[in-house]
């Protein structure tokens, strides 16, 4: 597996976590001069600066070689021939690239390499590769030199060049189990657990509302979601794992991925659209209701408006008693423009006391204008006896 990235410090420290790996002594030291985390990961970063900067460019590849365990030779034997396998290896795919190579045993039915591969041979600037044709010939060839170099290993081969015809009959009869399934039901009328496990799936999509109700009727079978890169699929409860599009449900599944998109966009749409209804339906109350209850001081401006319409003001109850007094009228004509209106309220109450106390002052000015009349009159009338 290609790195697109210079993480070595990070593979580093994977490969050699306490959880895989138990020893270093079998360790495979290729092309490097350190032999310490901190060492080699100092080498491989400066090693990566040579490279040339290219968008996408490959920095370092993670590999892993195995081999199945077997009974008929010890375990440290085994791990010195896997790592002999290993030192093989790379001196057919990185010659003068460089590598570092641990052991992991914590797998029962296996032991196994991981190993760090540099995308430069050392120093150098351009990036190795190979062709898939070209790898696969090297992978070939190794199986091949394993094969007939450890033949107590009991290794099956993988690659079809180097099986037997027993082997190779296996492949095919392996090739064909999946279609064991159609003619178990061709045969007996069974159908094969492939089948069933489609056609409960094909109910589920077709009967899940939403996502969390996808989840509990997955959960009701046992099944469990996995994905793996972009395929997506399903567990058992045997561990069993079924893909979508092995099934043909590749597409139910994009379609239900879909309705449950748009039925969540729809969901917070419709949620929108009722708070912006409400806020409208809020703000309207606010406006009818500061329409027909204004507020107190306005209410106040009106009434004494009203009151002022209705009442006649001082200064035309002062005239009118004036002329009263020419014309003969009675004063209670006057006096009966105010009975009719109430003074309960505290707003006309003021305006009549204030009616009342302007009266008076136009009474004393009359007062002091006469006394002031008077007394010039007598003023003059003095001066004109003396002269």
């Amino acid at each position: 597996m290609s790195r697109k990235h210079p993480s070595f410090d990070q593979l580093i420290d994977y490969i050699e976590s306490e959880k895989k790996l138990k020893s270093k002594n079998f360790s495979v030291f290729h092309n490097t001069y350190s032999r310490n985390t901190d060492g080699l990961k100092k080498e491989f970063s400066e090693n990566a600066r040579h490279l040339k900067f290219r968008k996408n460019g490959v920095y370092l590849y993670h590999e892993v070689i195995s081999i199945t365990r077997t009974q008929n030779i010890d375990e440290d034997q085994q791990k010195a021939i896997l790592k002999n396998i290993v030192s093989e290896y790379l001196r057919m795919r990185a010659r003068k690239n460089l590598a570092y190579a641990v052991l992991h045993e914590d797998k029962k039915d296996n032991l196994h390499f991981h190993i760090i591969i540099s995308a430069n041979e050392a120093e150098q600037s351009n990036r190795k590769w190979f062709t898939k044709a070209d790898f696969a010939e090297i992978q070939t060839r190794l199986e091949k030199w394993v094969l007939e170099t450890y033949p107590k290993l009991e290794q099956k081969a993988v690659f079809y060049q180097n099986q037997t015809d027993q082997e190779r009959e296996e492949r095919q009869n392996k090739a064909h189990i999946s279609n064991k399934g159609a003619e178990l039901k061709r045969r007996a009328g069974k159908t094969s657990t492939r089948d069933q496990m489609k056609s409960t799936l094909e109910s589920i999509f077709e009967n899940a509302r939403d996502g969390r109700h996808f989840t509990e009727l997955l959960e009701k079978e046992n099944l469990k979601i996995y994905q793996r890169g972009k395929q997506h699929g399903v567990i058992d409860q045997d561990g069993t794992k079924y893909r979508f599009s092995t099934l043909g449900l590749a597409e139910d599944w994009e379609a239900l991925d879909r309705r449950m998109l748009e039925k969540l966009q729809n969901q917070k749409t419709a949620q929108t659209t009722s708070q912006e209804t409400a806020k409208k339906t809020n703000q309207y109350a606010k406006d009818t209701i500061r329409t027909e209850r204004p507020r107190p001081d306005t209410q106040q401006k009106q009434e004494k408006e009203a009151v002022k319409t209705q009442t006649a003001s001082p200064n035309e109850d002062i005239a009118t008693e004036a002329s009263n007094a020419t014309t003969g009228t009675s004063p209670f004509t006057v006096a009966k423009e105010f009975v009719l209106h109430p003074t309960d309220n505290p707003i006309q109450r003021e305006i009549e006391e204030e009616r009342q106390r302007r009266l008076a002052e136009a009474e004393e000015m009359r007062k002091a204008k006469a006394t002031n009349q008077a007394s010039t009159g007598q003023r003059n009338s003095n001066k004109n006896q003396q002269s």
